[in-house]
């Protein structure tokens, strides 16, 4: 073999090798993947609303304070509760509509900011009004805003949601809910 073509050649031979071996690597790749994500814990806060909260971390920055980062999926027409959450909340729709709305204080809506090309903001303060989200919308607001939330569209609606709340409390709040401890049943 000239000495011209052995390099042709070793390159050749290592493509060969590589594109043969890809499918045996997708195959390790995906039996070392599990079915279903068990590392986080699905809550169901409603009928057809779940939540899986990914994190929950103390700030140095806000001591007393921990942030959290939740994934919420609220099926067609399923709604949660009155409520509010003890801290600073920030949603944002990934797919599918989601109706929202205020039962008291201010909250604030940033059109497309998930596009990075935001449209402002519109500050939400008129109580039993329901404002629909799209994808890219997002809205934020305190420990004084109580509102419901819905799955307002024909397919399953996604959210995500960073939350710096005061540490140790639950990340909602159900208003005008008993809480109370259950009644043992009668012997």
């Amino acid at each position: 073999m000239r000495a011209a073509t052995r390099p042709l050649t070793y390159l050749v031979c290592t493509v060969a090798l590589v594109l043969a071996a890809i499918p045996a690597l997708r195959l390790s790749a995906q039996d070392a993947t599990p079915a279903t994500n068990e590392a986080f814990a699905v809550t169901e806060l409603a009928p057809g609303v779940t939540v899986e909260v990914y994190a929950g971390v103390p700030s140095d920055r806000a001591p007393g304070q921990t942030l959290y980062t939740a994934h919420f999926v609220f099926q067609p027409g399923a709604e949660i509760f009155p409520h509010s959450h003890p801290g600073t909340t920030s949603l944002t729709v990934v797919s599918g509509t989601l109706g929202w709305t205020l039962l008291a204080g201010t909250a604030h809506v940033i059109r497309a900011s998930g596009s990075g090309h935001p449209t402002g903001t519109e500050d939400v303060t008129e109580v039993g009004k329901e404002i629909t989200l799209q994808p890219g919308d997002a809205i934020y607001y305190e420990e004084d805003v109580v509102h419901t939330a819905r799955g307002a569209g024909e397919e399953p609606t996604v959210v995500y949601g960073s939350f710096v709340l005061t540490t140790g409390q639950p990340l909602l709040m159900p208003v005008n809910m008993p809480m109370g401890t259950p009644a043992s049943p009668a012997a």
